[in-house]
């Protein structure tokens, strides 16, 4: 029997990390556990050490959180998935959909700093017009031409590992007023409607904690 699978993530309202592989294993039916460590609290401080060997979320273990077998990085999640779980289309069966898919999802982690630093996820807040500048725009008009090329209802034909990599950002452009067009779209609300996305959602809009350096835009309390 195989092991059973926790992740471990941290708020759903800013953690865009935790989000992927959570929408992925909720998009693609794999049974799992969560655990969550919320940002600048005790719990966060007490278990991070023991829970994440990089100090970082999101993890997944194998087997009981702590002892048992963890893979941390999102994307290294992803391929151990992929290798656990070989039939629940983590990624597409083609090999080359597979590698593109894999680039789309690389190219999401590594890149697009400018729009990740600027329009930060934050799911529940609205901050029309905020962190728009030259390079938040080409970031959005990359990402937008790579969804406007997508090869079915998701990028790759279903859902898959590259489009939970693409979620955080699916749910930025509502929160900072961006529009995009077209088939590119299209694409963005049928992947914030699919089961995990609106799941997480869901659960984001209900958290009530703030983190500070998540929030450049809100109005300082008085």
């Amino acid at each position: 029997m195989d092991a059973p699978l926790t992740l471990i993530i941290a708020n759903k309202n800013y953690s865009s990390w935790s989000m992927r592989p959570w929408v992925l294993l909720r998009g693609r039916g794999i049974p799992f556990g969560e655990r969550m460590l919320k940002f600048e609290t005790k719990e966060w401080g007490e278990n991070i050490g023991r829970l994440s060997p990089s100090g970082l979320v999101p993890v997944l273990w194998e087997g009981e959180p702590g002892t048992g077998f963890a893979t941390w990085d999102t994307l290294a999640i992803a391929e151990r998935l992929h290798d656990i779980r070989p039939g629940a289309g983590v990624w597409p069966t083609e090999a080359r959909k597979r590698a593109r898919a894999r680039s789309a999802a690389a190219e999401m982690h590594s890149g697009f700093r400018a729009l990740r630093g600027a329009m930060p996820m934050n799911i529940r807040g609205r901050y029309l017009g905020k962190g728009m500048n030259d390079e938040v725009a080409k970031d959005i008009a990359r990402i937008s031409a790579l969804w406007a090329a997508a090869d079915g209802p998701f990028l790759f034909g279903e859902f898959c590992a590259a489009d939970a990599f693409y979620a955080p950002v699916a749910t930025r452009l509502v929160t900072y007023g961006v529009e995009v067009s077209g088939a590119a779209r299209d694409y963005q609300q049928r992947l914030l409607a699919s089961p995990g996305v609106a799941a997480w959602s869901a659960d984001a809009v209900k958290e009530t904690e703030t983190v500070a350096m998540d929030e450049p835009y809100a109005t300082p309390p008085r």
